[in-house]
């Protein structure tokens, strides 16, 4: 190590590991993404009960829809009222898990149900990731952000699923949501304690006129797209994964998550501070890259073994990708909060343009079709980023 680097890595800040609050505050994170695990079963639910994609894609809409309402309020109150923004997402999560239970024979009754756990869900998912950007400096972000990621996807491809797919099969569908209801009101008791921690330097929330000036440059709105067209292929992804296991009786879901899992903990633990270093835009366009790949395989896989395969793939897709993407939203745009609000924005959006077209594709085309259309997404994504890669380094680095 040169001597110049030397002097980099020393005037770097640690990472916040050794904060008592900072640590409560990141393993509380994990309550949400366990508690909304549900969701990822209504599609099989569905697809067991006999009804088509275009309905299984209609009462996932409904949920992602719910999400979109909570955002122009969760930006806001991400950045001035966080304690009191999270223990209400908890406890809306628990309500949405409890309707979905007691509803779980109807269409309509579940797709409000799910509408409102997502609700739920988008202000916790806000809260905590602004809370947690806040509290560490610009040069951590993409170290901490991984980290972040990795963490939330243990709590929900390896535990949450683990649980919910387990209840599922022992007790059924509305048991499932009942058990983690339960979950869900124990986090709002720990939201109501729990302090969140303290802010590495005071940003000031910028006016909305600020910020939308900010968001409405060129560059900013094309990596807009280029989140929406990858979120789509994630949603394709998560919305319709476990009904593609029941129409080709392929078994459950969860080993391909445990292998997605092992492949982001040990990547991220092993690279997650590499993401400026290699680039972030050469990160997101080989990332794209890979997610064509596991778009195809998933429009043609036919084994367990083949899942699990593919499982692998999407780790390796998703390894630097969301931390590369999300380090330069925050680096670009003034306003954490809305910054994060934004985003959950973005990804509603595309779950809600994925559900509604690829369930109407799939009732057309099949599974095949849907997966081919969302490995197309990913493609168009790695296109267009691929110009932004000199923009997207860190604003130390390049602007």
């Amino acid at each position: 190590m040169g001597a110049d680097e030397f002097a980099n890595v020393a005037r770097t800040p640690a990472l916040p590991w050794r904060d008592r609050r900072f640590v409560g505050f990141f393993a509380a994170a994990a309550l949400g993404p366990i508690a909304s695990m549900a969701l990822r079963f209504v599609p099989g639910h569905l697809e067991g009960a006999g009804h088509s994609p275009a309905i299984i894609g209609e009462v996932m809409a409904a949920s992602t829809l719910g999400g979109v309402v909570a955002l122009p309020l969760a930006g806001w109150l991400a950045q001035r009222r966080l304690r009191a923004m999270l223990v209400g997402g908890a406890l809306v999560q628990a309500l949405g898990l409890a309707c979905a239970g007691a509803s779980a024979d109807s269409v309509a009754g579940l797709a409000a149900s799910v509408a409102l756990m997502s609700l739920g869900t988008a202000h916790l998912d806000v809260g905590v990731v602004a809370a947690v950007v806040a509290s560490v400096t610009a040069e951590r972000r993409p170290q901490v952000l991984a980290y972040y990621f990795a963490f939330v996807s243990l709590a929900r491809n390896v535990i949450g699923s683990g649980l919910a797919e387990g209840l599922l099969g022992r007790w059924g569908f509305a048991s499932m949501c009942r058990v983690l209801a339960a979950l869900a009101a124990v986090h709002v008791i720990v939201r109501a304690i729990a302090q969140a921690p303290t802010p590495a330097a005071e940003e000031p929330a910028p006016p909305y006129r600020e910020f939308l000036r900010d968001f409405a440059r060129p560059r900013v709105l094309v990596l807009v797209l280029v989140f929406t067209l990858l979120s789509i292929h994630f949603v394709a992804q998560e919305s319709f994964i476990t009904a593609l296991a029941t129409h080709r009786a392929l078994g459950g879901v969860t080993p391909l998550f445990t292998a997605y899992f092992a492949v982001i903990a040990l990547g991220r633990a092993a690279a997650g501070h590499l993401v400026d270093r290699l680039g972030r835009g050469p990160v997101v366009v080989a990332s794209a890259l890979l997610l064509v790949g596991v778009g195809a395989g998933l429009a043609e896989v036919r084994t367990q073994a083949g899942m699990i395969a593919l499982g692998v793939a999407t780790g390796l897709g998703h390894l630097l990708l969301w931390p590369a993407l999300y380090s330069t939203f925050y680096d670009k745009v003034r306003g954490r909060g809305m910054v994060s609000a934004a985003l959950s924005a973005a990804l509603a959006a595309a779950g809600f343009l994925a559900e509604l077209g690829l369930g109407g594709v799939a009732s057309r085309a099949g599974y095949a079709a849907l997966y081919w259309t969302a490995a197309g997404c990913a493609g168009l994504a790695a296109v267009l980023a691929l110009p932004l890669s000199r923009w997207m380094a860190p604003r130390n680095e390049g602007s």
